[in-house]
């Protein structure tokens, strides 16, 4: 009876620390051997014998697992790294190449009041963006291709796919200083308004000046960059020649552009204040125009026209400054554009805006490298955003003069970090075209749902 009860309790201890992880399982079979021992149920004899046995088939098993570990180690080391956090990167693991998948889309309801101007009301929905490209690194070598295949584009007359990114780049570190330079088609070195992502706009629309004639958003060309490390100094410029279009540039004259932008104060990247300046100059002998749509995108009529014309040359300079302090931030440029004609004197086009806006659930705007970004929501039920901008262009023409206010008030939710609804309430006041008041005053309602990756 004693040597089957011997042998019952032995089993057991054996069962039960076969159950546990590999150090526990020692541990514990030592334990319960030393207490059957003590208690006399197995002798001295016996309890040498399955103590050595328990220590050698620890070492089996540790040397299985650092075999296994081993193994798994050489068969994933030339497998690539990927990232899924709000977006999709796939890198190697000595961080030497990336590629990343990117694109966003933008579905718009518009409801505009043209309020008797005799132009057509607009009540319907639009695609305003559907982009799809990649991006990525190789070494100190970067690159970007990106396209819009929703139709119309920024005119809204093409049903062409446009292209907007197309680069490759080169950067790196000097000392604490930061460089790059791209060949393609990129950002000109230009504005502040024109250049941040439609991704992280604040409104649905930029301001009637940014991201048209008068401050162009992507030419092709050489851009470079240079800014201390942390950003609190950026300087830029490039040389380039018109949009790609048809796989090449229809524009004769060059443009050059510079930019400016330097933080005097910095509590963190969450107080901080903003201030920039750009310089653009253009070569003549192209055609030239300034036409913008008053309230959205998908307006029938554009009363701020200059009508086309040909140009001696052009130059413009503009002015920004931003400030961001906890969930408030508030942002403010001016861009004056003159163009000389080759025939008749100089048409002169200025305009500013000033925007504000409040994170109601406490988040922050994002800073990054001279510009914003996106937001993270602190919880998973999403941030929101309330906001307001004051705008007004100018169009100053012995024979075609415009000017226009605007305000704009908008609500913005995020649900997560990569997705946004926005709703935006748009009111024209004080039109004047072709010199002349007007006594109609369009405005529009209109929503959006966004995503990117």
């Amino acid at each position: 009876m004693k040597l089957k009860t011997t042998s019952l309790l032995i089993a057991g201890t054996l069962f039960g620390a076969a159950m546990l992880p590999a150090q526990a399982n020692n541990e514990a079979m030592a334990d319960l051997l030393k207490v059957l021992r003590d208690k006399g149920t197995i002798s001295a004899e016996d309890y040498n014998m399955l103590k050595n046995a328990a220590a050698a088939d620890q070492e089996k098993t540790e040397a299985a697992q650092a075999e296994v570990k081993k193994q798994v180690e050489e068969a994933t080391a030339n497998m690539p790294v990927i990232e899924t956090d709000g977006k999709l990167v796939i890198a190697d693991r000595e961080g030497n190449w990336e590629f990343q998948p990117i694109g966003r889309v933008m579905w718009d309801a518009i409801d505009t009041d043209e309020d008797d101007s005799g132009a057509e009301d607009f009540h319907g929905t639009e695609l305003r963006r559907a982009r799809l490209g990649f991006e990525g690194s190789i070494y100190d070598w970067g690159y970007k291709f990106e396209a819009d295949f929703a139709t119309g584009g920024n005119s809204g007359s093409s049903s062409e796919v446009s292209i907007k990114d197309a680069f490759i780049s080169y950067g790196n570190k000097f000392n604490d200083l930061a460089y790059d330079v791209k060949l393609g088609q990129s950002h000109i070195a230009y504005g502040l308004n024109t250049k941040i992502s439609s991704k992280y706009m604040t409104f649905m629309d930029r301001p009637w000046f940014a991201d048209s004639t008068v401050s162009p958003a992507r030419e092709s060309g050489a851009v470079f960059s240079l800014a201390e490390k942390d950003y609190r100094w950026l300087v830029s410029a490039g040389l380039t020649n018109g949009e790609i279009e048809g796989g090449s540039t229809d524009s004769n004259g060059s443009t050059f552009s510079a930019r400016a932008s330097f933080v005097p104060y910095m509590q963190d990247k969450n107080h901080l204040i903003q201030v920039g300046l750009g310089y653009l100059t253009k070569g003549g002998g192209d055609d030239f125009r300034f036409r913008q749509r008053l309230v959205s995108h998908k307006d029938a009529t554009r009363h701020l026209d200059t009508s086309t014309f040909e140009i001696d040359g052009a130059d413009a300079y503009t002015v920004d400054a931003m400030g961001v302090f906890g969930s408030f931030h508030a942002m403010a440029e001016y861009n004056d554009f003159t163009a000389e004609r080759t025939a008749g004197s100089d048409v002169d086009i200025t305009g500013y805006a000033v925007e504000a806006g409040y994170f109601l659930t406490g988040e922050s705007l994002k800073w990054k490298k001279g510009f914003t970004s996106g937001i993270s929501p602190n919880s998973s039920a999403g941030a929101w955003q309330i906001a307001a901008r004051f705008e007004t262009l100018e169009i100053d023409d012995s024979a075609n003069s415009d000017e226009a206010d605007k305000w704009t008030v908008g609500l913005n939710y995020y649900p997560t970090k990569n997705t946004r609804l926005m709703l935006n309430y748009d009111k024209v006041t004080d039109l004047k075209v072709d010199g002349s008041s007007v006594n109609y005053e369009p405005s529009a309602l209109k929503f959006r749902a966004q995503a990117y990756w």
